[in-house]
């Protein structure tokens, strides 16, 4: 997509809705609101407000970005939903970003200057000690950004024990910090251990709960920040993330496995 496009980008896999307009490297409107239960009331209002912002019809988008999870169930589904019918109805091309990737440029882009060779992992919790991650490795010095491990489920503390095992590979490649965003402070005792042991390293653990930006969101849709392939995709072909089976399908795989 040209790098001038306008685009709109939503995502409500969390807590927060997240929205912006950019035009290339302009942000012309966003919209963060604390408001899970309510997404699906305030996610079309706060889109018009931002195109009011913008000075834009919806017609003169070049494109919208949709956060397609992993996260809340319901809340993934507002985000891609409105995506994908403003899509159709406007005819324009539309983009899905995972949820966890635009968390975790979320808190980038706000700790920039502390994060010289970072791993990144972005945590959104789901209940029972596990969380939803991902890990992501940047560097200041080359510039670039790259996926370490892809969206999925699992318990927080084997996650933390995980990259306590590879302390030692990623002090050897210049790895200085491991920068934890999100829902940290329900898994504060997870990263404790992991802060602990990685000191002996010499690597810092930055925990922090940033919420998630339209912004970055929107420059991950542009192709910023990931050496990944953002390709548009058909309205009706964009798939949620929900990185687990839901209650229903659990219960009907169980019973197709007592079926025989």
């Amino acid at each position: 997509m040209n790098k001038q496009a306008t685009l709109l980008a939503v995502d409500t896999s969390t807590a927060t809705m997240a929205g912006a307009i950019m035009s290339g490297d302009k942000l012309l409107a966003s919209v963060q609101t604390e408001s899970e239960r309510n997404h699906s009331i305030h996610i079309m209002t706060n889109i018009e407000t931002m195109l009011k912002a913008s000075k834009l019809d919806v017609n003169e988008l070049d494109g919208i970005i949709a956060g397609i999870g992993p996260g809340s169930y319901t809340g993934v589904r507002i985000a891609v939903t409105a995506a994908k019918t403003l899509a159709w109805t406007c005819r324009k091309p539309l983009i899905g970003v995972s949820s966890l990737a635009a968390l975790a440029f979320s808190g980038v882009f706000v700790e920039k200057q502390q994060l010289d060779h970072a791993v990144v992992l972005p945590i959104m919790d789901a209940r029972r000690g596990q969380v939803y991650t991902a890990a992501f490795e940047i560097n200041a010095a080359s510039a670039q950004s790259r996926r370490l491990h892809q969206d999925h489920i699992v318990l927080m503390e084997q996650w933390c024990q995980l990259w306590e095992v590879q302390l030692a590979e990623l002090k050897a490649r210049g790895v200085s910090c491991i920068a934890i965003f999100g829902d940290v402070a329900l898994h504060a005792d997870a990263i404790s251990s992991l802060e602990q042991t990685a000191a002996q390293y010499g690597i810092a653990v930055l925990a922090a709960a940033h919420a998630m930006s339209g912004r970055a969101l929107a420059e991950l849709g542009q192709g910023q920040w990931l050496e990944e392939r953002i390709m548009p995709t058909e309205p009706h072909e964009l798939v949620p993330n929900y990185a687990q089976l839901t209650e229903a399908e659990v219960k009907q795989n169980a019973k197709e496995r007592e079926e025989g």
